[in-house]
């Protein structure tokens, strides 16, 4: 009998022959806004969208919008009509007093099992299909693989290797235009393709899970070959110290950096911290630093991308509170963190003001840290009585205790506005998708952002002129990491690279802050209701879930200001006596966080 991951693989492969050979029609257009939306404007409605104007710079369309999709641990294992209990892998249940638990031909949230290739497929369907003439570049943040959840069906390395690249390839056909397939032949990384994608490792796409060692590795050379499509080969020295890299999305002007998260988190055995020389942790920090103070020189902005978002607990303390420092002293640059892994739609305001404390705690123990999130956030994987872990037993557990955590301890302890500084620039945002994974129901989200003020092509060529190619500064970083490496552990530094200086006192704030171009306008949450996809009541499709700029949320930009505003908010829900719009706010916010379940309501 062939091995059900093989059946799946061929599945795909054929699936990809097909997928490839479709036409996609795309509107035409003239000078500097180019597409028409008259004819499009019921469609961008029914999703959601703005309809703004696209512009063209630098030979590329412009939409201002990007995608974020994440976690689509599709499942070759998975079966139609297996119970629950058999993480859906096993025999088909024909008892009918049973089958109120047995897989459905898309999955089915609450489940506790994995995505069926099925809805993998339709979902990067639905998207090629919707959106694929609508967005400017695609951020993807791993977990591309089941999870090890089944003793019956160990995962090896060889498959979760297969996976990887099964979904790669979906992936780099799924995004490719007219443009890109008319000059498919010299498609050879991002920087040749019309919509770049920039993909993240993920905790589940590793083998054994978890665990990702410092590079270079074999496993780490692997990933290369897999995301071949999708790294800039001129990083590719860079990329072999650790499956990091930066994509330009729009050239010299913004950058997508692809961050590592494995480093950073407590569930990896092989990492420790991101204070010794010798963790993979502090040199993707001195990494970091580098890129970013070549941003700031050449004026790029950049949105930080990765698996496992930096929620206390996640990360080590060490790490988290660099991050922190990162972002806060490069806020002229950092637009924002796009993260995963949780499945939860949620954000993080993360505090400056904690982290510059937890940092002289740590150098002068003597000092105490005002609140110690470490001792007062919930353990991420609720354990019971016993010991056994049920993350993904059946139907998550503690989830709305981690809210509640979120809540009471992120945005209750939000500073009042004269503390947060001009624009709550004390605070910067990492945000938290939900998944395709049926964890709830799968979701995707559309950025749209600020595409006003972009320089002529001409204006933009002399500008460009201006600094070294990329080429020579990866030359630089390769020998100025090399003898960082050489450095002796236990010498006493002059300075620590992985913390950077303060910014210039005078240098302006950035779109995080203050709106310009490539400041976040709003965002569109799509879903798929798997109850009436799988009932026969609705095809399969994503609809809209909810908009920023809709109620109660009623944001006007994405600004941090904005989100501490509504943190404010979200946090005053916990007392008794307050206006009963915020508890309208935090039970709504509550519903979207579980991707319109009910999940919140049924007390576990």
């Amino acid at each position: 009998m062939s091995h059900p991951l093989f059946i799946a693989i061929v599945s795909l492969v054929i699936f990809l022959t097909a997928y490839g050979n479709r036409e996609f029609i795309f509107g035409k257009f003239e000078g500097n806004v180019v597409f028409d939306y008259s004819k499009n404007s019921d469609i961008l409605s029914q999703l959601g969208l703005s309809d703004q104007p696209s512009i063209k710079f630098q030979d590329k369309i412009l939409h201002g919008r990007f995608l974020h999709i994440t976690d689509l641990h599709p499942d070759g294992f998975y079966r139609v009509g297996s119970s629950y209990a058999s993480k859906c892998h096993g025999k088909v249940v024909k008892n009918k007093s049973q089958q109120n638990h047995t897989a459905s031909r898309y999955g089915d949230a609450l489940s506790g099992c994995d995505s069926p290739i099925e809805l993998m497929q339709s979902t990067l369907d639905w998207i090629k299909d919707n959106l694929l003439d609508k967005i400017d570049f695609v951020v993807w943040t791993g977990d591309n693989v089941r999870h090890d959840n089944d003793r019956d069906h160990p995962r090896l390395e060889s498959q979760i290797f297969e996976m990887n690249q099964v979904v790669a390839d979906l992936i780099h056909s799924t995004f490719l235009t007219d443009k890109d397939r008319e000059n498919q032949e010299n498609i050879i990384d991002n920087s040749s393709r019309d919509i770049k994608i920039i993909p993240s490792l993920g905790n589940n796409d590793v083998y054994p899970h978890n665990m990702f060692s410092p590079g270079p590795t074999l496993q780490i050379r692997e990933f290369y070959r897999i995301w071949r499509n999708f790294v800039p080969e001129e990083q590719l020295h860079v990329f072999g110290r650790g499956a990091y890299f930066f994509v330009e999305v729009i050239k010299g002007k913004l950058a997508v950096l692809s961050f590592n998260t494995l480093y950073l988190y407590t569930a990896n055995p092989l990492v420790d911290n991101c204070d010794s020389r010798k963790q993979p942790g502090y040199q993707l920090f001195r990494w970091l630093g580098v890129v970013l103070e070549e941003m700031r020189k050449r004026d790029m902005k950049i949105w930080l991308t990765g698996h496992v978002p930096p929620v206390p607990k996640n990360y080590d303390e060490s790490c988290l509170r660099k991050y922190i420092i990162w972002t806060h002293e490069y806020r002229d640059v950092i637009i924002g963190g796009l993260y995963g892994h949780m499945n939860i739609d949620h954000w993080i305001p993360l505090d400056s003001e904690w982290a510059y404390n937890s940092l002289a705690a740590e150098v002068f123990p003597s000092e105490s840290i005002p609140f110690d999130l470490y001792t007062g956030f919930p353990e991420l994987d609720i354990k019971d009585a016993d010991g056994m872990s049920h993350r993904y037993d059946g139907v998550p557990v503690g989830k709305v205790r981690y809210m509640n955590s979120v809540r009471e301890d992120l945005y209750a302890r939000i500073a009042e506005s004269n503390d947060s500084g001009i624009f709550s620039d004390r605070y910067s945002i990492a945000h938290v998708s939900t998944s395709v994974i049926p964890t709830y129901n799968p979701g995707i989200r559309v950025w749209e952002y600020n595409i006003t003020g972009l320089v002529d092509e001409d204006e933009k060529r002399a500008e460009i002129q201006r600094h070294p190619p990329w080429s020579t500064f990866f030359e630089d970083l390769e020998v100025e990491m090399a003898e960082d490496e050489e450095t002796d552990e236990f010498a006493f530094p002059t300075k620590d690279p992985s913390l950077p200086v303060k910014m210039p006192s005078k240098t302006p704030l950035g779109p995080a802050y203050v709106s310009q171009t490539f400041s976040p306008l709003r965002y569109v949450q799509l879903f798929a209701n798997l109850t009436a996809i799988n009932s026969g009541q609705s095809p399969f499709q994503y609809e809209l879930e909810y908009t920023t700029d809709d109620s109660p949320y009623q944001m006007n930009s994405l600004l941090v200001d904005d989100w501490i505003k509504l943190g404010r908010k979200l946090g005053a829900s916990t007392d008794d006596q307050c206006p009963s719009q915020y508890k309208h706010l935090w039970k709504s916010f509550l519903s979207r966080a579980f991707v319109q379940t009910d999940y919140e309501d049924t007390g576990i």
